[in-house]
């Protein structure tokens, strides 16, 4: 059993507050810990993936901790020598691994741990005191997954609020994830600050296949019209949706192709789904794949249909290479696409009718896609650029480090946490 006495002490007795002074005479690098649930591919590790690579490895030295897992999405790390923990949480309530968590935090001597959306919350701001980690910074990508009704939604907006509220700094990555997260826990104690997600232009590997290549192997030809989308195919992407629009334009007699790149619990029945709907020959469901550029720059028209986003990145990927794009409102989507000088058009969510109405105008109208193509680069290189992500996060590791200590919890709220 966890004696939560000892994390008061701990956190009272043995912290290690790391100034810049400290740091500068030490000339060490300050030790950063991303805590996820797992490393497998997805929006949240993309970015951690980024964050690891780009951090300067004078001042920073990145660790990931998962809460359960490493997975595929440790090939996007370009020096694999970072380390990567795993920690094999129990499903369910396992607070064991809250001492997992702080012993790895000790022993790896971090001077902040930077904790990734709810799932990953409370147990960090637990083991952080315990452990005496001087900094702790959380970042929400989007609510999606928390109960929004009933006695048990209350209660968890409450220690979500309560966790929050015992984190350095809260980090948002769009306005509307930002709201989500007051709407449904509350007013804090401090700012929730935006950082919005940044990418680099998608690279096409040197050995890479050419568009034309691409195509080819699909038995697409270069002059078809391609409609595509990045992403795991899980529910919430509904990508099913996709495939009806698609399936609307193709009894009409377009030539136009869906093509799919992700992996996930959904393909075997977007598989069954296109194959019912008579569209095996128009359908492309090609798996997960590094070369993402590559594949990017096969399609002719960029979709998101999800019907709940925080910022996609996928979506900034797109935008970064220039592909106009039909989107959702959902999320942050409409302002990544919307708006003045706009990207694309913004549907409705769950309207296959309008999101074939919208790829049926752009497929139509080649100088109203050129147009949208010159205002998502201009839009990415102003806003949604990697480099700006990277200093505005290495900006708030420097400014927080040395500033907070570690709040103190009481026994009682960290018992009734534990116990759910």
């Amino acid at each position: 059993m966890l004696d939560m006495s000892e994390i008061g002490t701990h956190a009272s007795s043995t912290v290690r507050l790391v100034t810049d002074s400290t740091r500068e005479a030490t000339e060490l690098p300050l030790r950063v810990a991303y805590v996820v649930h797992t490393f497998d591919m997805g929006g949240l590790e993309r970015c951690v993936a980024r964050l690891v690579n780009r951090l300067d490895p004078t001042r920073f030295e990145p660790i990931i901790v998962c809460m359960d897992r490493n997975g595929d999405a440790a090939q996007w790390l370009q020096n694999q020598d970072v380390p990567i923990v795993e920690l094999h949480t129990r499903a369910g309530n396992d607070p064991l691994v809250i001492r997992r968590l702080a012993n790895t935090l000790r022993e790896n001597q971090i001077d902040i741990v930077h904790s990734h959306n709810w799932g990953t919350l409370l147990e960090t701001v637990l083991a952080r005191r315990w452990a005496a980690v001087p900094c702790h910074i959380h970042a929400e990508r989007g609510m999606s997954s928390v109960l929004t009704h009933g006695l048990r939604a209350r209660l968890r907006a409450r220690a979500i609020r309560w966790a929050l509220n015992r984190a350095d700094a809260v980090v948002a990555v769009s306005e509307s994830v930002r709201q989500s997260l007051l709407d449904r826990c509350g007013r804090l104690m401090r700012e929730v600050q935006v950082i919005p997600n940044g990418v680099d232009v998608p690279a096409e590997p040197a050995a890479g296949r050419s568009r034309d290549e691409l195509r080819a192997s699909l038995n697409v030809s270069p002059s078809a019209f391609v409609v595509g989308s990045v992403g795991r195919l899980v529910p919430i992407k509904e990508f099913g949706t996709a495939i009806d629009a698609v399936g609307q334009l193709v009894s009409r007699g377009s030539d136009v192709y869906l093509l799919l790149v992700g992996d996930g619990p959904e393909m075997d029945r977007l598989a069954r789904h296109a194959k019912e709907a008579g569209l095996d020959d128009r359908v492309h469901l090609v798996g997960q794949q590094s070369d993402v550029g590559a594949w990017l720059a096969a399609m002719d028209l960029y979709v998101n249909v999800s019907r709940n986003e925080g910022m996609s990145q996928s979506i900034l990927e797109a935008m970064a290479i220039g592909l106009p794009m039909v989107v959702t409102d959902v999320g942050q989507n409409a302002t990544l696409a919307g708006g003045e000088n706009p990207c694309g058009r913004v549907v409705v969510s769950g309207d296959c009718h309008a999101v074939a109405r919208a790829i049926a105008e752009l497929h139509a109208d080649r100088e109203l896609r050129r147009g949208f193509s010159h205002n998502a680069l201009a839009r990415h290189g102003e806003h949604y650029g990697i480099e700006k992500m990277i200093c505005t996060y290495e900006e708030l590791y420097t400014r927080l480090l040395g500033v907070h200590g570690t709040p103190e919890a009481s026994e009682a709220e960290t018992q009734a946490l534990i116990a759910g």
